[in-house]
Order: C-alpha cells, then structure tokens, then sequence
C-alpha cells in the first residue's frame, strides 16, 4: 500500500500510482465557519483541526444547493441537482445513478457508509397533488407525467425512518449505491432511527426509550425552539454509535483499499447534545453575528416568494423552516451547536485512534465536509432554506493525504460536484461520462465560479411556487436571481464579508451585476447534462 517518495503539487495531490484507503467524515447542517481550523475562537476541534494541519484546508468550496438530499445527491454522482434529478427533499437518488461508491467498489474497494445517507426519503410525505395543463380527458397512469420513473415503490423505501422504529431488525438490499457495508442513522438530534434504533433497544435491555422532548431531563433556562436537555447519555447517542460502527469496519480484518464514509446527523437541529456537552459552552459568552440586528423579516428587497418560507418557520419554530429568534434564544442554539460539533470531534478522535491501531493511517487519505451550513443568527435567522446566505453556502472542506502537502490553505473555488472526481482520481480512476465536477487538487484544476440551485418553496411541498434560486459566487461576489421577481441579490464579500448591503439596484455596482448574471448563465449551459450518449452518430 505505500510506495516511493512523491512528487507534490502545490496543493497536495501526490504524484504517485498508489491506491489509498479513504476516510470521508461529514456532518449535517454546519458552518465552515463552525470549527477552529476555520478561524472560529469558540468551538473546540481539536481532532478536526489536525486534519486541516495535516493536509489542506478550502475556503472556496460550496454547496450545489443547500438542502441535505440534493446535496448529498451531488456529492455521491458528481452531478447538478437539475442533472441528477433529485433537485429537492423528497426526491431519491436513482439506483441508475452511478456514485463514487459504485466506481470504487468495481476497482476493488471496500465501501462502507455508516450514519446519515439520506440518498431516499426519509419521510413518507405523499407527493403534492399535480394538475395537469391544456383541454381534454386526462390521461391513464402512467402518463400523467412526463418522466415515468418517478422513483417511488418498494425499491425507494429503504430510509423510511418510522419503518425503522417499527422494524428494527429490518434488512436493506446491498450493495446500497455502491456500498457493500452499511449501518443506517435517520433522524436528528436524539430522534434517530435506522441500524441504530436495533443497536439502542439492545443497549436499552428492555428499559424505555429515553428520547424525545417529552422525555428531556429538566432545563433550568426553560424550553425554546428545537431544544431539549435529552436524557439519552452520551454513550448511547447516535453520535457515539457511528464512531463505534466505524471502528468495527475499521478493525475488520481486509487487505483491500476502503472507502469509508463516516457521516453524523448532527449538529443538525434539533439541538439535544447529551450529557456534558449540552452545557459545554456558556450561551452568555457566545457573540451574536454582526448581521443579527438586520434581520430578513424587515429588509424590504426580497420577494414576498421567498419569504413565505420564514413566515412557515416564525408561524412553527419547531419545524424545518427558516425562523426569526431572539437573542437569548439565537445565542442557546449556537452554544448548543457548539456542544454537538464538540462531540462529533470527540468521536472522530476516537476513529483516528483505531486507524492507528490498525496500521492504516499511512495509507489512507482523510476528508472532512459538510452538506451545507445553517443561519445560526445571520439577519436575526436559524436553520435554512430560503437566502443564500454564505453561513448557509460555504460548507468546510479539508483534505489530508499522507502522500501531499501539509498545512496548505487553498482559495480555489469548489462544488459538491467536484468531491466524486478528486476521490476517484486520487484512487487512480477515471471519472465516468456525465460526472461534472473535476478533480480539485489536479495540477491544473480550473478555477471556476460556483453554480447553486434551490428548488425555493418546492421543498415546503408547493412545486408550482415560483420562487426557484439560482446563484453563482466566484472572486469574492455573490450573486442571486429569484423566480418571477426583478428583485435579486449582490454582495461584495471581499468588503462586505456579513451581507448587509445589497449591491442589486445600485446603479454604480450594475456592471458588476451584468458581468456576474452572465457568469451564472455561461455556468448554467457548461452544466447540462452529458450522461447520455449518441447511441448512433452518422
């Protein structure tokens, strides 16, 4: 598994024929700005940092749209939303797609997945009802639709959550988009079913099930939105599990390269961090974001669209919206997220540890990511969708190979599109016909602006809404269009770093808007689709 000395690029591909193993650790929901590698003074990662001293760090990489399922689509088929198809919540991978997970698994890895998937659904929410347009008698199933595979059935039930807690034991087809090894968590916080749910009844020996709001321990700062003190102890947490899960694959006797992704649903709301680390960081001595006191509720150049979302979320705190917080209560929520990425770095300490004890830490490469970020306070905010806001784009990404560079900080812009290819050429493979992103630590990888898609309201079940976002940010701008509104977005964040002043209508700034506007349709035709093949060419 090793080999001669490499060569290095500057940032950090080893020029050199070996197959590495790879550990991909990826958590839900949280800012780049969320970890002390990242320049947050706060929270402490201690074993997270030292990836990012070990290899390279990425300021510039970003989501392909900033909700968990699509992102995690394009994360795994190194495709766009709008390629893939899974452009929302609630759409499943296709088990025609081909992940990065398929393509290793052929070339001879072991491919393991534990915790957070999400490449299905997780909800059992049927489809919005669809009226068909034009005159006449409706047409027989199935061609009310101009796709007929629609990915719903049997085969696409697999991350049901509520199936999990009333089977445990229930099985899963294998390999499961290309991984031979899994070990399912779905949920959040301390609501977590799949693999896991089997794993705690054990644990629990008959006892009852401690989790949820209606069983939390007392809170002496009273209730709020999306919290509770859980009474689940830290080492029956989803958290604890996974590093356990991953230390079994990991002590697995098995010559072959592995690709491991280790994923934990936190600090994905709602924020339940066991034990101590629910009080590991005072809430007092959190600073609220220089954005708080501008809050999206009241600036006035958004489309009534967009905000229908933040209505949703200030109308049920406790739901999946985007919702306005006080400042105690915005200041609870970053302790507690906090206390989460804490024990998610507690854990990835102990992965390490059994990489080492295994004799494999020389040969295998390490990732850190995300799947995007949260508000956490910007424009007076908690969780996401709806603004493009960077805390919500700007995801981490850290990349350690044993074989490259040390301590590299690179400003090269990325997308979740471009993970697959630079996993896939690291390991010395080709990357498959129609995976759009590259390989982001080649020689001579491209600096390209970012592509965001958003489905809008489509995700809060209304797919007729016009209110889809689309974004480009390259060179220290952003740029946002909304459907059916003149109104839009541009930020300077080389100056104006918190987004407070939006350059949309100023006239001294509309060159910059126009050169930005036809950088994000110059992207959108270079993204189309190139899966499908001319079967015959004359």
């Amino acid at each position: 598994m090793t080999g001669p000395e490499p060569n290095r690029n500057e940032t950090g591909r080893a020029a050199t024929a070996t197959r590495p193993s790879f550990i991909v650790f990826m958590t839900d929901q949280q800012r780049a700005d969320h970890l002390g590698c990242y320049g947050n003074p706060v929270v402490r990662t201690p074993h997270i940092d030292g990836i990012a001293q070990r290899g390279v760090r990425f300021e510039n990489v970003f989501t392909a749209t900033p909700i968990c399922q699509p992102n995690r689509a394009s994360l795994i088929t190194g495709q766009m939303p709008s390629v893939n198809g899974c452009r929302q919540n609630g759409i499943p991978v296709s088990l025609d797609s081909t992940t990065v997970a398929d393509v290793l698994r052929a070339a001879g890895y072991r491919t393991g997945l534990v915790g957070k998937a999400h490449f299905q659904n997780v909800s059992p929410v049927p489809a919005s009802p669809r009226a068909l347009r034009g005159r006449g008698n409706d047409p027989v199933p199935p061609y009310e639709t101009a796709r007929r595979d629609q990915r719903t059935g049997p085969d696409y039930g697999a991350e049901t959550r509520m199936a999990w807690a009333r089977d445990p034991g229930r099985q899963i087809p294998l390999p499961y988009y290309g991984f031979e090894h899994v070990r399912l968590c779905i949920g959040h916080g301390d609501q977590v079913e799949g693999h896991y749910s089997g794993w705690l009844q054990e644990r629990l020996n008959g006892a009852p099930d401690p989790r949820g709001r209606a069983q939390a321990l007392p809170d002496d700062k009273g209730e709020a939105p999306q919290i509770w003190r859980t009474a689940l102890p830290e080492d029956l947490y989803p958290t604890a599990y996974i590093a356990e899960e991953a230390c079994t694959f990991l002590q697995e006797t098995d010559p072959r390269p592995f690709f491991l992704i280790v994923s934990f649903p936190d600090p994905h709301h709602p924020f339940t961090p066991p034990g101590r680390y629910f009080d590991l960081y005072d809430p007092d001595a959190i600073a609220l974001p220089a954005s708080f006191t501008h809050p999206t509720g009241a600036r006035g150049d958004l489309p009534d669209s967009l905000l229908q979302g933040y209505a949703r979320g200030d109308a049920d705190r406790d739901a999946y919206w985007p919702f306005h917080a006080d400042a105690d209560t915005t200041r609870r929520m970053i302790a507690l997220n906090y206390g989460a990425i804490t024990m998610i770095d507690d854990r990835i300490g102990q992965v390490l540890a059994a990489l080492d004890a295994v004799g494999r830490a020389g040969d295998t490469v390490l990732c850190f990511m995300s799947d995007h970020g949260d508000y956490m306070g910007d424009h007076g905010t908690m969780l996401k969708h709806g603004l493009h806001t960077r805390g919500v784009i700007n995801v981490p990404f850290l990349w350690a190979d044993p074989q490259g560079a040390q301590g590299h900080v690179s400003r090269l812009h990325g997308s979740a599109i471009d993970f697959a290819p630079t996993v896939l050429q690291r390991a010395g493979l080709k990357i498959p016909v129609g995976m759009q992103g590259h390989d982001l630590l080649a020689d001579d990888a491209p600096d390209l602006p970012v592509l965001i898609e958003d489905p809008g309201m489509g995700v809060y079940g209304d797919p007729d809404a016009d209110s889809s976002i689309r974004s480009v940010v390259f060179g220290g701008w952003r740029l946002s269009v909304f459907e059916g509104s003149d109104l839009g977005e541009l930020y300077d964040l080389n100056t104006d770093p918190d987004e407070l002043v939006n350059l949309w209508a100023e006239p001294a700034a509309q060159s910059k808007r126009a050169e930005m506007l036809l950088m994000l349709i110059q992207r959108q035709i270079a993204l189309r689709d190139k899966a499908v093949l001319a079967t015959h060419q004359a």
